[in-house]
Parts: structure tokens; sequence; C-alpha cells
């Protein structure tokens, strides 16, 4: 006398597809409230390290720099997700920085700040996108660590690189 299934590998395949497709959906669940969370506190001008940024904030005449900051998640070279709206040539400065940065695998959770002057504002000690990224760095490690762990309880082992 043995045990037999009732269950064909198939449903066996189906059922760890599905399983996938919720795990994919989370991750980029979780990197895109990170990055709208980005671009949202970018654009409002939080300065959250304020030590870090002694003259405060930069005064956007012409709109362009704040337009210019957004976000894209991508699956390889896929964009599976992108935030980066505003007045015209402020989003394709943004627009521009994050086609040029996409190339590579896995998932990634890429932020710009796109116009040309940028770096030189950062460099001058204003805060444009710098502090938010330090931000972003770490709420994105810390969200995909404790979905790691809800994962964990349900028996999968999944382990993210967040040493970015």
């Amino acid at each position: 006398m043995g045990i037999r299934g009732s269950f064909r590998y198939s449903d066996i395949e189906k059922a760890l597809k599905s399983d996938l497709i919720a795990i994919e959906a989370n991750i980029i669940r979780i990197m895109k409230r990170c990055g709208n969370e980005f671009v949202t506190d970018a654009k409002n001008g939080l300065n959250i390290s304020s030590s870090a940024f002694p003259k405060g904030d930069y005064k956007d005449q012409t709109a362009n720099l704040r337009s210019s900051i957004g976000y894209v998640i991508m699956r390889d070279n896929e964009v599976i997700e992108q935030n980066i709206d505003g007045t015209g040539q402020g989003m394709s400065a943004g627009l521009a920085a994050l086609r040029a940065r996409q190339s590579g695998t896995g998932y990634r959770l890429i932020g710009v700040a796109g116009m040309e002057y940028a770096s030189a504002l950062e460099s001058k000690g204003y805060n444009v996108i710098s502090s938010q990224k330090e931000t972003t760095l770490i709420n994105l490690s810390d969200r995909l660590k404790k979905f790691s762990k809800q994962l964990g309880k349900k028996g999968m082992n999944i382990d993210f690189d967040t040493n970015f």
C-alpha cells in the first residue's frame, strides 16, 4: 500500500507561478510607494537631513528642475512603472536622464533630477534629491526586509540584495 498524490505536476507549476506573480506584484508595489515618496518629497522641497544641506531649499524659478524629478521601476531592461510629469523642458530632461540609466538586470528603482544644473545646486549645499535619495534607500531596504520576513513565515525564503 503506497501513498498516491491526487494532484498533477501542472497543478504544482500553476500554484508556483501564482505565488511568483503575487511576490512580484508586492515587490513592485513596495518600489512604487518608495518612488512616489521620493518624487513627492523632492518636489515639495522637503529637506530631510537639514544638517547636510545648510543652505536649505532652492528657488525653482522656471519649474523645470522640480519637473525633471521622477523615477522608473525596471525589471531587467523593461520599464514596469514610471512617474515623471510637469513642464515640457523639465519633463524631457528627466525622461532623458532616466533613459540613460536603463541598462542592467534585475528589479531596479531609478530616481533622477534630470536638469543639467541639479548637481551644481547640490554641490553648493542645496538639497535637490540627495536627502530624499538616502531616505528612499533606507525605506526601500526596510520594506523589502519586512516583506522577506512575511514570506519566511509562509515558508518561502527570499533574500533581497539591499546593499545599494
